[in-house]
């Protein structure tokens, strides 16, 4: 699990990164691809990598495992997340990119597009371990067939629920909510048979990225993804989508969601739940580390579908790729491949306290011990990324077509708000 501060509570989607202002600089660099080393894989070359500062003490992680048993070493530089995409931009402009780079995984489709990382396909699927990987994270670096990315960090939304409220209101607490029919009964359970401050549900109402990674797999249980055709297709006026926000409307309206949720920008997104005051709170592992000593029991359960026949759920992180203007592709190729083997993946990840992106890992000796990391690690064996150029201007954008249809139709009670969203959404995919 990626470690984020409790104190702001935001996961990597919640920000807005101007991508499309850096398209020039990154197409001005990628007219033609470099040269590139063949020679032995493990050769004692020095290779250069950037990682955005969300998951960097990871990828610092990573990176000592390999330089301690490798002849080759690689330099990791931690970008401040602020300036990471200017950066990126310009060094791709300039051909100063460096060996690798690691990106948030809902920009990387831009990346792959615009032609920053190199073809990797040949090796990621010569992987005997191939079919268990997070494929959430590979078809987001896919295009025309090819895979341009591998995990580097993952993690995975789902529904965290407090056995404690649920024990209070009446309910069975090893009974995890499955459906939509369940979220309502028990959320209003707990609000009526608990009251006071304590809450059933919550939700970032004023954060687009938390109510995309948390409301996303709700369409996509249900089987429909809310984007298709590689990103270029939005599919939002779907019956799941509408059932989503019309629960989440009900029990706003109500009171079984406090009113905080209307302003609540997910800077204490967290909060009210690790304090012990909300029943159930769609959020993501990197909640976990939060509630290591929370003084009540608390599971898990997966994003449902409205009837409950599937779950799902937004697997962000970031990625890694060989960029165009490495030199060293072969020796490059092995520092991805062996992130994704049984050392990186057990030893130095999962001994962090991080999900593995292989999901025959799941049961191993440092996530066995607790059954909700298995369980999140399971999960992304249906797990879902966007791929969408579009989608900072779609969707992460604070007052974009995406935050402005969960709003209206939540708080404001505007009947039009998922057509008039879709068509907004459409027209921003469009302009890309």
């Amino acid at each position: 699990m990626a470690h984020h501060s409790p104190s702001t509570g935001r996961p990597r989607l919640v920000k807005t990164f101007a991508v499309t202002a850096i398209a020039g600089m990154l197409l001005a660099g990628c007219s033609s691809a470099s040269s590139t080393d063949q020679g032995e894989p493990d050769n004692g070359t020095t290779l250069t990598m950037w990682a955005r500062a969300d998951n960097g003490p990871t990828a610092q992680l990573l990176v000592d495992a390999y330089n301690a048993d490798h002849k080759n070493q690689v330099k990791l530089t931690v970008v401040p997340g602020v300036d990471f995409q200017t950066k990126v931009g310009a060094a791709a402009g300039s051909g100063g990119l460096p060996d690798i780079l690691g990106a948030d995984v809902v920009y990387s489709p831009n990346y792959v597009k615009q032609g920053v990382f190199k073809d990797i396909t040949e090796g990621v699927k010569g992987l005997d371990f191939y079919d268990s990987l997070s494929h959430a994270h590979t078809d987001a670096t896919t295009l025309d067939g090819k895979i341009y990315g591998t995990p580097l960090v993952v993690d995975s939304s789902l529904i965290i629920y407090n056995k404690d409220l649920f024990a209070a209101a009446g309910l069975d607490p090893e009974a995890a909510p499955a459906s939509f029919d369940d979220i309502y009964a028990d959320a209003q359970a707990i609000r009526k048979n608990i009251g006071g401050d304590t809450y059933g549900f919550y939700f970032a109402g004023n954060c687009p990225g938390c109510n995309a990674y948390t409301m996303f797999p709700y369409q996509v249980a249900a089987g429909t993804p809310p984007f298709t055709d590689e990103g270029t297709v939005a599919d939002f006026d779907s019956e799941a989508l509408e059932s989503t926000l019309e629960l989440y409307k009900k029990m706003f309206d109500e009171d079984i969601i406090p009113q905080a949720a209307k302003t609540e920008d997910g800077s204490s997104w967290v909060t009210a739940f690790n304090a012990g005051t909300i029943g159930m709170l769609p959020v993501g592992t990197f909640n976990f580390g939060a509630l290591a000593d929370a003084d009540f029991e608390w599971g898990v359960a997966g994003l449902p579908a409205p009837d409950g026949g599937a779950t799902s759920t937004f697997v962000g992180g970031d990625v890694a790729g060989i960029t165009k203007d490495s030199d060293h592709y072969a020796q490059a190729l092995d520092f991805l491949l062996w992130t994704l083997g049984d050392e990186a993946q057990v030893d130095v990840l999962a001994k962090s306290g991080n999900l593995t992106s292989r999901v025959d890992l799941a049961d191993n000796e440092y996530s066995a011990s607790d059954p909700r990391m298995v369980q999140a690690i399971e999960g992304l064996a249906t797990g879902y990324t966007p791929s969408s150029t579009g989608y900072g201007a779609a969707v992460n954008d604070a007052t974009g077509p995406w935050a402005t249809l969960v709003r209206d139709y939540i708080f404001n009670g505007d009947a039009n708000a998922i057509a008039d969203g879709q068509d907004a959404i459409q027209a921003a995919l469009d302009d890309q």
